[in-house]
């Protein structure tokens, strides 16, 4: 039997554009109180309808 499946092309994006992504304010002072080691992070508004890990990677692949 044959495969038919195709690989899952995943590149993600590595710079922080402003005009597309929202900083979630909130979850960035949650972030910073957690640890000190979140300079590179940047958490993002997502709609929180119980699809959020899906829309975050939606936004993190767009």
């Amino acid at each position: 039997m044959e495969s038919t499946t195709i690989p899952f092309q995943f590149h993600p994006i590595q710079v922080f554009d402003e005009t597309k992504h929202v900083v979630d304010v909130i979850a960035k002072e949650y972030l910073e109180k957690a640890t000190g080691n979140t300079h590179h992070l940047v958490p993002v508004d997502v709609l929180g309808d119980g699809n959020c890990l899906y829309h975050s990677i939606v936004v993190f692949m767009n």
